[in-house]
């Protein structure tokens, strides 16, 4: 792939800028293949996605270098079908109904509206990480308002139905000045439904999972329990497989263990092998790199909020499903690209690993012990095999069909007028590309892989104060950074999940978690005036740097389908983000001292202000706007997922879209009805199964968050 410009003279936007309400007519017929006649168009800073593959990982295994082709996986057709069966299969949940599709169905994330509100979990005050609707005036915040309802009066909180007004979560008296009063505001998140509050019990039936019941008092409608959610927006899984880090807060490490989300972080971590000389397995260290979708896949399935009964780990799922039919609760078309051979007759997940992986991964003779409990190898391993399977699928979930792809190649019909001047204000004056390049329109993904050396960097903020921050990482102002960490946050051992505060420590000569270089030449603000750039020069002990309230630049690539948007769901319109953008974000105070800034003392960092230098006022006209938004919406949309033709097809799958009832009463479970922690009865939703031709016309095309408002 040949980039045009260097990767280090981009400067900082950081969130989403995209487009508006789409109607049917905008995919109106399925997409036909398109011809790219002529000579490539010539847009500098925009490159198209197609031939772009995320690369295979490869690293280390017990110290000695391994590959995934050549050391694990044996037939790759077989791993991708796995792993694509795991993702969709409900039974990995353990209520048997929760699966990792549940919270990305709909273009790669979760379009659900009902029960979705999280009360702001991970706000740095304990006492309103609690609150729904945070029922008090934020002293630290100038002019913040008390938000008793939602926008749009209504209770909120659990199985509540969000509603068109209820967007945006935040409004101004003036919309294009951030500074103007504050007409409402709440830190409430628009997360995902996962699981009920319980507790895991190994069960003497394998099949299923035995787990006590236990009530959560935030997530209950009059005594009764509903499912728990999640405190970001979820992500798109469609071209995760590039991104360095997965994850908002990038927990999700490049570097695989086969263990957890946690790379070399985790010292527990290690796979279990054998050897042609000894058939006994043994414990060695892993680490692929490349390999971030396989650390987010296995984080959710043992999340006691996402998919399970606290404290189950994955070797009690492989227990539970090894010899549990492939996706036996749902139906595969008989068409389906990958999984039509099972439509009809079932494999188990037994069978499916042994075809798809070396048998040194799970042909062990003799058990192994997990905290005090045997496991066979094959159920040992399950971590591994779930994590490169699905990154083997996610990794076909390339999104490369776009109408900018096809005027990249040359097909000066494929976008329209407004379209083209959208694109022009995209890498112009609305200053999108500074935060959204490369293929994948993040400078999270394939831009930073190939640079290395530059996943940190040095430059002058919006304060005028020059500070350090991972790239692809930025704070925009969305919400008080006091209100969630993001990269600024610590992995659960301690270390810093940012590659900047790291790199403080490897300058006082300590040892950090994760691998990586850095080039001081390469920053964007030289450490001196010194030309050429001395390369043994280093930052002071205790630099500056901006990455609390940093959250990793999602993609722009089918964006008009997949909001809310922001990582707390707070527009459900790209009309909306851009609106957001045009008048430099939502930070109140001036650009030196703002709500960006977060004190903190643990690390060193007393920041008045953490704002991205170019979150400033755009001015874009209305004409403008409309223009930028129809090329986001349009533009960027590969038909293919509006359509969810091949790659994008799948599986049925019922999902919970919030409980039967509304936010003042719901309906309980008959079985639960004399328990002393009651559940609520699930309100099901019912996803079709979708072979490889797509959706049929009569259903159109999937269409925006919007959409499925009232």
């Amino acid at each position: 792939m040949n980039y045009p410009i260097s990767f280090r003279s981009l400067r900082l936007n950081g969130g989403l800028i995209a487009g508006l309400l789409i109607t049917p007519a905008v995919f109106a017929a399925a997409p036909v293949a398109v011809v790219d006649p002529g000579p490539a168009a010539d847009i500098p800073t925009l490159q198209s996605m197609r031939g772009l593959t995320p690369p295979d990982p490869s690293g280390t295994e017990g110290g000695r270098k391994v590959d995934l082709m050549g050391d694990f996986v044996l037939n790759r057709d077989a791993a991708i079908r796995l792993g694509k069966a795991m993702f969709w299969d409900q039974d990995f949940g353990s209520d048997g109904y929760t699966a990792c599709a549940s919270c990305h169905y709909h273009a790669g994330v979760d379009h659900r509206i009902t029960n979705q509100l999280n009360p702001g979990a991970a706000h740095t005050n304990p006492n309103v990480a609690s609150l729904f609707n945070k029922p008090f005036i934020a002293p630290n915040i100038p002019g913040d308002v008390p938000s008793y309802t939602t926008l749009s009066g209504g209770k909120g909180g659990p199985n509540y139905t969000m509603k068109k007004t209820d967007f945006p979560t935040h409004v101004l008296a003036d919309p294009l000045d951030r500074n103007s009063a504050i007409l409402y505001s709440t830190d409430d998140v628009m997360g995902s439904a996962g699981v009920f509050e319980a507790s895991y019990v190994r069960p003497r039936q394998p099949r299923f999972d035995r787990c006590t019941q236990q009530m959560d008092p935030l997530y209950t409608v009059n005594k009764v329990s509903v499912r728990r959610t999640t405190g970001r927006n979820a992500p798109s899984v469609i071209n995760a497989a590039f991104n360095v880090r997965n994850f908002w807060d990038g927990r999700a490490n490049n570097v695989f263990n086969g263990f957890s989300p946690f790379g070399n972080r985790d010292p527990d971590a290690g796979i279990y092998v054998t050897t042609e000389r000894n058939p006994v397995a043994t414990k060695v260290r892993l680490a692929l790199n490349d390999a971030s979708a396989a650390s987010q896949a296995v984080g959710p399935p043992g999340n006691g909020v996402e998919m399970s009964c606290g404290g189950r780990n994955f070797a009690d799922i492989g227990r539970r499903m090894l010899d549990s039919l492939v996706l036996s609760h749902q139906r595969i078309a008989t068409n389906d690209s990958m999984l039509s051979s099972m439509a009809v007759r079932r494999p188990t997940y037994r069978d499916m690993i042994k075809a798809a992986f070396h048998p040194r991964l799970w042909n062990a003779t003799q058990p192994v012990s997990l905290g005090g409990v045997d496991y066979p190898q094959i159920e040992a391993n399950f971590s591994l095999f779930f994590g490169l399977a699905i990154q083997m699928y996610e990794a076909t979930l390339v999104s490369d069909q776009t109408p900018l792809d096809a005027y990249l190649a040359g097909n000066t019909q494929a976008m329209d007028a407004q379209q083209i001047e959208g694109m022009n204000l995209f890498t112009g004056k609305g200053k999108c590309v500074a935060c959204h390049a490369g293929p994948e329109l993040t400078n999270a993904a394939t831009r930073l892989r190939l640079e290395p050396r530059e996943r940190i960097e040095r430059m002058v903020m919006a304060d005028n104060l020059i500070t350090l921050y991972d790239n692809g990482f930025y704070n925009t102002g969305v919400r008080p950074t006091e209100e969630d960490l993001a990269v600024g946050g610590s992995d659960p051992w301690g270390n810093p999940l940012s590659f900047t505060r790291q790199y403080n420590s490897i300058l006082q000569g300590q040892n950090v978690p994760d691998p990586f270089d850095v080039d001081v030449c390469k920053f964007e603000a030289p450490l001196s005036p010194a030309i050429p750039c001395d390369a043994t020069l280093k930052p002071n002990v205790n630099f500056r740097d901006s990455v609390d309230g940093a959250f990793k630049t999602p993609t722009l690539r089918n964006i008009a389908l997949t909001g809310p948007y922001f990582h707390n769901g707070s527009r459900s319109t790209l009309k909306q983000v851009v609106e957001f953008y045009n008048r430099g974000g939502d930070r109140r105070g001036q650009d030196a001292n703002n709500t960006t800034g977060f004190d903190h003392p643990s690390v060193n960092q007393h920041n008045m202000s953490n704002l991205d230098p170019d979150m400033t006022n755009l001015e874009l006209t209305p004409s403008e706007i409309d223009a930028l938004v129809r090329f986001m919406e349009v533009g960027l949309t590969d038909p293919r997922v509006a359509w969810e033709q091949a790659p994008f097809d799948h599986p049925s799958l019922t999902i919970a879209q919030g409980e039967v009832g509304d936010e003042n009463s719901v309906v309980t479970r008959p079985v639960d009805a004399q328990s002393s922690t009651p559940r609520a009865k699930d309100q099901e939703i019912m996803l079709n199964a979708v072979g490889a031709t797509g959706r049929r016309p009569t259903d159109g095309p999937l269409m925006p968050f919007v959409n499925d408002l009232r």
